[in-house]
């Protein structure tokens, strides 16, 4: 690297990460006429050598580390989504916006969000804005009838991961004012302390070669823990630094706890409206048991969702194995309605709990000792699950065994102090919103504090995460952030 020469260019806008953050805002500067530099760390396939560049440690709870939950290639973590879609539409995601509630805690509101998730929903490849169970129900998928208890019936919407590795880097490639650079790391920002602003990044090639990018606007779109770690080695201290930089980590934890037995075998059939299934435009939807706002609020539950996935009787039924065998290891989790004679098939339904994990100060990204090939600090994560977040648990445990019961629906059989899972790879929270430097990070346009024109897109700026996939609220919060940016650089 010694060696290297420094070659530079400047553009209005210089957007690091191109995952599903980075290229929608790529994408709506670009279609609103801004010279755009996307710099990705990753290329159009995957490799080794960025994937190395993932490396950290970690203290906490079991987790399966930094290197094994973040992706580096065009597309960001999109290309090692996992959930298997019907037909040949290969592997995606489950997708659902945050509710009003969640965000209650945000400096920004449900309305404000709700045209940029109207316009997200069209870029993830998704239907309408619509998640209510009502809406998609048909004669021969109902959801429950769930009167009188603590639950409720919505839906997630499933999109292809080849919308982010493939259609939206395609569109991106016919916008000429959209220079999408992979390849390149971004080992460094350039900030002018004195007049508050940042010039610009430093970067290196995989052939060695230095880059300097300089521009009107910068944008940080490389997630939660690579967002917190350029700032932190950028030495953003003092005034410019919030006490939340790096910390209120947040992951969605999954119980496997529980296994639900069905007072009647028939209503493994009359739960179609729970797997995946096909609309009649073709958009793939699967329904999801959560919790009311009341229930949430009277037990003080984290928010939560329950997936629904049956059981097989024994070894012996083939057709099921036939059926589910293209639905990944996981199984049953999809596709089971499918089974011609479900109340025969199948004796129970065990069931995933997504919850949200709430953001604590403790949980948090920090430097850590060792370094990577460019000399800089690799980062260190600290995650814990407290007894209180345990009890918390233990409590919605409870409620879902009686709701189940008032429902006539049936029994839940459930382990007692078995600890979730946080590996769901849905990092967040590490710079987050606020109002002001007290509260969060960046300010509610996405603004970093004390720097007129350094933003930060993606999950790392939520105040709180809900629980299920971030992508909805990515796509939506870095439409918002465009809209802002087109407007201030006039």
């Amino acid at each position: 690297m010694s060696n290297s020469l420094w070659t530079s260019q400047s553009t209005e806008v210089c957007i690091v990460g191109a995952g599903p953050a980075g290229i929608a805002t790529a994408l709506a500067l670009g279609s609103a006429g801004r010279r755009v530099v996307l710099l990705e760390s990753g290329g159009v396939r995957s490799s080794t050598r960025a994937q190395e560049l993932n490396d950290g440690d970690h203290e906490g709870e079991p987790y399966n580390g930094l290197a094994a939950t973040r992706h580096r290639q065009i597309g960001g973590t999109v290309n090692v989504w996992n959930v298997p879609l019907h037909g040949k539409a290969g592997v995606g995601a489950k997708y659902v916006p945050l509710t009003p509630r969640d965000l209650a805690e945000w400096p920004i509101s449900w309305n404000d969000l709700e045209p940029h998730y109207r316009q997200a929903q069209a870029l993830c490849g998704l239907g309408p804005l619509e998640y209510g169970a009502d809406y998609w129900a048909t004669a021969g998928r109902r959801p429950f009838r769930l009167e009188g208890t603590g639950l409720t019936s919505g839906v997630y919407q499933f999109g292809s991961a080849k919308q982010f590795t493939t259609v939206l880097p395609s569109r991106l490639g016919k916008i000429e004012t959209i220079a999408l650079i992979p390849s390149t790391t971004v080992v460094g920002l350039d900030v002018d302390r004195k007049k508050r602003r940042a010039r610009g990044v430093h970067a290196v090639v995989d052939n060695g070669q230095r880059v300097e990018v300089r521009a009107r606007v910068v944008i940080l779109a490389c997630g939660a823990v690579e967002n917190a770690r350029l700032l932190l080695i950028a030495g953003l201290g003092g005034e410019d630094r919030s006490e939340w930089l790096g910390r209120g980590f947040m992951e969605h934890a999954r119980d496997f706890s529980l296994l639900f037995i069905p007072d009647s075998p028939e209503l493994f059939a009359e739960a179609s409206f729970y797997d995946q299934h096909s609309t009649g435009g073709g958009l793939r939807i699967g329904g999801r048991l959560t919790l009311t706002d009341d229930a949430l609020d009277s037990f003080r539950l984290p928010n939560a969702a329950l997936t629904l996935m049956p059981r097989r009787q024994g070894m012996g039924h083939r057709l099921v194995r036939r059926m589910l065998r293209p639905f990944g290891r996981t199984g049953g989790r999809y596709g089971w309605s499918r089974v011609r004679s479900p109340a025969t098939a199948f004796d129970a339904f065990e069931i995933v709990l997504n919850l949200e994990q709430r953001p604590h100060r403790w949980n948090r990204i920090e430097l850590g000792s060792r370094r990577d090939r460019f000399g800089n600090p690799l980062p260190r994560l600290v995650l814990a699950w407290t007894d209180e977040e345990q009890e918390t648990l233990e409590r919605l445990r409870d409620c879902l065994s009686e709701w189940l019961r008032t429902a006539r629906l049936g029994r839940l059989q459930v382990t007692k102090g078995r600890r979730p899972d946080l590996n769901a790879h849905h990092h967040a929270g590490t710079t987050r919103m606020g109002l002001d430097s007290r509260a969060g990070v960046v300010d509610p346009q996405g603004r970093v504090f004390g720097l007129e024109n350094l933003y930060l897109a993606g999950a790392s700026i939520f105040p709180t995460a809900g629980y299920a996939n971030p992508t909805l609220t990515v796509v939506a919060t870095a439409l918002r952030l465009a809209s802002h940016v087109d407007a201030a650089l006039g």
